[in-house]
């Protein structure tokens, strides 16, 4: 059977962050949740009567948002409890998103019983100046002891560092570093500040009341804060991601390997067997999907062959390992190294080359985009 990852989309917060675009509503009633968990375990039921978990195991789940360790106990059993998911458990993996504020110990020792094992906390920074600045509702002795006490419940944990905010400086990151390797962390997600149309952060830039680093900044932080995570024994597995060997997020490795996951909730989307399936990103459209019994899916597109080796290529050189030359030969019939021989010779000192893989060297991560579109023109 093929494998399969389930992410679980929770689009709610306490508050929402100045920074923040994504699908994701402001919580004000615990009867919200309640309704929303109950919706999202009839979607998966809809999908297993569809037979959309035939000839597949379940091997990741991702609880992502928003704040899925908003959800009570009682909540996150009404969604795992599915009959399409408890019979199909062979988890490796099973994630949750969690913020400082909102982790709660006995909800994580109850949540083992279901597999899981590991929770990603957004930390995003140990400075409390530049918490309040993105709008983060925790301070940094709140994430410590959020950290702690994952860690105490005996789960891997993953933290989220966000670069380039305002009022960071090196000193700020190598603390942030120090801090969380020497606590127990063994996986570490970098992402740069984006300044999205039409978010608080974006407006504030643009009135000139708060200041954020350059592109070139970010992409000097990255590499400074990279060096720093390698002298710790964390190496960088994908552009945004560092870990321990043997501690790399496994569910996420899916979507960057285009391997088959199904997404529920508002505003999720789906791959399998190479069709993409997307659900509606408002809770209206989505509830009334629900309620007729259908499949919350207001798009869905078939991946051509072309479509699929395009974004195999695409992502994969996202990744240290790259392409796996007799993986790209399995899916597609061809040899990779012969069809972009071309584009392997421009590259060549880009490269790193042997008989299995060919990716793209660490010091040369910052253009990868700029390879990546040659390989694909």
């Amino acid at each position: 059977m093929k494998s399969l990852g389930l992410y679980v989309h929770i689009p709610f917060c306490k508050s929402r962050c100045l920074y923040c675009d994504f699908i994701s509503s402001k919580l004000t009633d615990d009867s919200a949740l309640k309704l929303y968990s109950q919706k999202v375990r009839d979607e998966i039921d809809i999908l297993g009567e569809q037979g959309l978990f035939d000839n597949h195991q379940l091997d990741t789940i991702y609880f992502g948002g928003g704040t899925p360790s908003l959800l009570k106990i009682d909540y996150f059993r009404t969604i795992l409890e599915s009959k399409f998911l408890n019979r199909r458990y062979s988890l490796k993996e099973f994630t949750i998103e969690a913020n400082p504020g909102s982790i709660d110990y006995d909800t994580i020792i109850a949540l083992k019983k279901y597999g899981l094992n590991r929770v990603s906390i957004g930390v995003q920074s140990l400075n409390d100046k530049s918490l309040n600045a993105i709008g983060r509702i925790h301070d940094k002795d709140k994430a410590i002891e959020a950290i702690k006490l994952a860690i105490k419940a005996g789960v891997e944990v993953s933290v989220d560092l966000m670069l380039g905010i305002p009022y960071q400086t090196k000193e700020d990151i190598k603390f942030f570093i120090d801090t969380v390797v020497d606590l127990g962390v063994n996986h570490i997600s970098m992402y740069m500040l984006s300044l999205e149309e039409g978010t608080a952060l974006t407006k504030l830039v643009e009135e000139g009341k708060l200041e954020v680093a350059s592109d070139d900044e970010k992409v000097e932080l990255l590499d400074y804060a990279s060096s720093l995570l390698k002298e710790k024994g964390l190496y960088r597995y994908e552009v945004s991601n560092f870990a321990r060997k043997g501690k790399e997020a496994i569910h996420n490795t899916k979507y960057w390997r285009l391997e088959d996951y199904i997404g529920v909730g508002v505003g999720s989307h789906s791959l399998v067997d190479n069709k993409r399936f997307y659900n509606p990103d408002n809770f209206e459209d989505y509830y009334a999907c629900i309620n007729r019994k259908e499949l919350a899916h207001i798009k869905e597109e078939d991946l051509t062959e072309s479509d699929v080796e395009e974004e195999y290529i695409m992502l994969a050189f996202r990744l240290s390992d790259g392409i796996n030359l007799v993986d790209y030969k399995n899916k597609f019939g061809i040899d990779f190294d012969e069809k972009y021989k071309n584009q392997i010779n421009k590259y060549n000192k880009f490269l790193n080359i042997n008989n299995n893989n060919i990716s793209i060297k660490e010091e040369y991560l910052s253009v990868m985009n700029s390879i990546v579109v040659d390989f694909l023109s």
